[in-house]
């Protein structure tokens, strides 16, 4: 079966808006049950004057309801390449979504409160010191006096800190331990269909041994079929090649001007230490000059 590659934006936006598909992968990844999910994508749109389209990037927030009645913020951040920038860019939407507070129904009410975050990133590049290709930074309260763990939870703690899940896309490989790696093949970057990576091309088989990664499949079939979302993705492509050409040449022209104002010191230094020679053989003539003067007058004197 040929379907959409869920990495790119376009891809996943679209396979997210199913929300059922949404609730369930949500829930496989967090472990635990989530019995409501509303979706708050955030879009953020610039426009390429090159391309002359609307660039879309999105950032995908959620408000659940766990079981136990809990409600908490979702954040998810999906990033193909790596880019030194990004982590400003993660740490500024993260400080957004501390300062908004969000819309909750409570008694049939609207109400407004600042949830709890948690905070899924689906990375396709491999991070240099973490192999496991599914990670969850997990916060514990500690009583440091005894070194006991706490397992009650506080509203003020939870508000000011957050749980993270890291997904390492490329780390996604055999073999398949658990029901999460499982459901996450649909992400796996070893099924890519020839040099298209917008398209991947998995066996129906291998999808019939779960419906949930079935019902994925289907939905980013549906999206591999769609000319208008594979312009859309092809297009974006482009403008991501561009700006990362455009970041290379800066960062090249940064290199060469550092070579170049190391150099200009260098010069500066040598002209410091020249000058300071100068100096000193100036006082040295100077010296000898009045010697030479001295010694004049004392022979001037003899004569007489």
């Amino acid at each position: 079966m040929r379907i959409a590659n869920p990495i790119y934006d376009v891809f996943f936006k679209y396979l997210m808006d199913d929300i059922e598909i949404a609730r369930r992968l949500l829930s496989t990844i967090i472990g635990e049950d989530i019995v409501e999910l509303h979706i708050h994508p955030q879009e953020q749109i610039s426009r390429s004057e090159k391309f002359e389209i609307i660039i879309l990037r999105l950032d995908f927030k959620a408000i659940i309801k766990l079981s136990n009645g809990e409600q908490k913020k979702i954040l998810i951040e999906l990033q193909k390449g790596k880019n030194p920038k990004d982590i400003t860019r993660f740490r500024k939407y993260l400080g957004d979504n501390y300062l908004k507070e969000d819309v909750i129904m409570e008694n049939g009410k609207q109400k407004k409160v600042s949830l709890p975050l948690l905070t899924i990133y689906f990375l396709g590049f491999n991070l240099q010191n973490i192999k496991s290709a599914i990670l969850k930074v997990n916060r514990t309260y500690v009583d440091l006096s005894t070194s006991k763990i706490i397992h009650a939870k506080e509203e003020f703690v939870e508000n000011l800190s957050h749980n993270s899940f890291i997904i390492q896309i490329r780390r996604l490989k055999a073999p398949i331990r658990t029901e999460l790696e499982r459901v996450l093949q649909i992400f796996n970057q070893t099924y890519v269909a020839n040099d298209d990576h917008k398209i991947l091309e998995i066996k129906e088989s291998e999808l019939n041994e779960h419906e949930l990664l079935r019902l994925m499949a289907e939905r980013l079939r549906n999206a591999a079929a769609d000319e208008e979302k594979l312009n859309q993705a092809e297009l974006l492509d482009q403008v991501e090649s561009e700006i990362e050409e455009h970041i290379r040449e800066k960062q090249d022209l940064f290199e060469e001007v550092e070579k170049l104002s190391d150099k200009n010191t260098e010069l500066s230094d040598k002209n410091t230490e020249l000058s300071d020679k100068n100096s000193e053989l100036s006082d040295e003539n100077a010296e000898l000059l009045k010697e030479l003067n001295n010694l004049k007058k004392k022979l001037g004197e003899k004569d007489l």
